[in-house]
């Protein structure tokens, strides 16, 4: 796994599709760049990895194997994604019409828009991802030396790097907000060091 350095001039390429819905009538954009890859980000490195404050979990089903996780996000990070919200809000309301089949304001947008950013009170910024712990989908997870290991068993207390993938922007009633999945992970136990 490689260090990326966060590069806010890539929101400009990027485009989203026609929606598809599912069963249930929920409606989902798929993201990506115009060359079709999908909008891919190592966020953190080795050397500045990310901590998460609570182990990965589902509110309503603990058996799926389909959990969020959500990681402390630095000063750099945190101000990549809080651009990525800031170009998604503008996006979606230029293109409202085409996605919604109606003009939506800023305003509009804004109100129903789920930020990729989490602040809670005093707490340090979060952001929230999917993790598939089994099944074809897993997370595929790594050594700080680049060997794949065991999906942990718990990840808080971990010192971690995720390769986030934006997947797509749903819309649920009034809700608007990304699906963003992790498709590796870097996992290393956190660095002791001596404080004498």
């Amino acid at each position: 796994m490689h260090s990326e350095q966060p590069v806010m001039s890539d929101f400009a390429q990027l485009q989203l599709a026609d929606a598809i819905v599912n069963h249930r009538g929920a409606k989902s954009y798929a993201l990506s760049r115009p060359d079709g890859l999908k909008f891919i980000h190592t966020v953190g490195s080795r050397e500045e990895p990310l901590t998460s404050p609570f182990d990965a979990s589902s509110f309503n089903d603990e058996n799926t194997v389909r959990k969020t996780i959500e990681f402390r996000l630095p000063g750099e990070w945190m101000n990549f994604w809080d651009g990525f919200d800031a170009w998604s809000v503008t996006y979606i309301t230029c293109h409202s019409n085409r996605l919604f089949g109606k003009t939506l304001s800023i305003e509009q947008v804004r109100d129903g828009y789920k930020p990729c950013v989490s602040r809670r009170g005093t707490y340090p910024p979060t952001l929230r991802c999917k993790i598939n712990l089994s099944g074809s989908n897993v997370v595929r997870c790594w050594s700080s030396a680049g060997a794949r290991v065991d999906v942990p068993e718990e990840f808080r207390g971990l010192e971690l790097v995720p390769r986030v993938t934006v997947m797509h922007l749903y819309v649920m009633g009034r809700d608007i907000g990304w699906v963003s999945q992790i498709g590796d992970l870097m996992c290393s136990e956190v660095s002791q060091s001596c404080p004498f």
